[in-house]
């Protein structure tokens, strides 16, 4: 008489948890500023790796409780490999304001090394549900030929969230990737 009833308690679990909702950072390159100047002078740029301490390193998404207080959603994912998200949208907020610049994302065939390379080595990229949201790290312009490091960037972006809940943070980590992508841009302007 037990497991029906142990069976039945774990059947109303189940239909009463909350839903799954996958997330992805998203591209509005409509406010990107091109830089033609710097476009026209770097032929190509290789975007990557992206290095993600472990606590961002998961499907499930860092959201900030308070300062020294995180939560790991089991509810909240993201929608692929954070790693190739942040790609995704860096590669994609460079390319349009960079657009006589071939802008390429690790790995790439050693025919078709870059003549620079911008890594990103996050350390944090999370938000409060509401409030404020944070991108911190470091990014490196490289030269493509031999690595040497031209440029050791460190840099801390917040922005506080427009909307209520996981939306809005991660609208707001969005923004941010558009922030940090306009400052390698200016970066690139000064790399020779």
């Amino acid at each position: 008489m037990k497991k029906p009833v142990l069976l039945s308690l774990l059947l109303l679990s189940a239909c009463s948890s909350t839903p799954t909702l996958y997330h992805t950072l998203a591209v509005d390159t409509g406010n990107t500023v091109v830089a033609a100047d710097v476009s026209a002078r770097i032929n190509s740029l290789g975007v990557g790796p992206v290095t993600l301490p472990t606590l961002l390193d998961r499907e499930g998404m860092v959201i900030r409780k308070d300062a020294t207080t995180l939560e790991v959603s089991d509810t909240h994912l993201w929608g692929g490999q954070l790693e190739d998200e942040l790609l995704t949208v860096l590669s994609s907020y460079l390319q349009a304001s960079l657009p006589g610049t071939r802008v390429q994302v690790v790995p790439w065939e050693l025919s078709q090394t870059p003549q620079y390379q911008v890594a990103f080595k996050l350390d944090q990229f999370d938000g409060i549900a509401g409030g404020r949201v944070v991108l911190r790290g470091l990014w490196q312009l490289q030269a493509g030929s031999d690595g040497k490091i031209l440029r050791s960037t460190p840099f801390t972006l917040q922005r506080n969230a427009s909307e209520a809940g996981v939306d809005g943070i991660v609208k707001a980590q969005s923004a941010l990737l558009a922030e940090l992508a306009a400052q390698v841009v200016q970066g690139l302007a000064i790399a020779r």
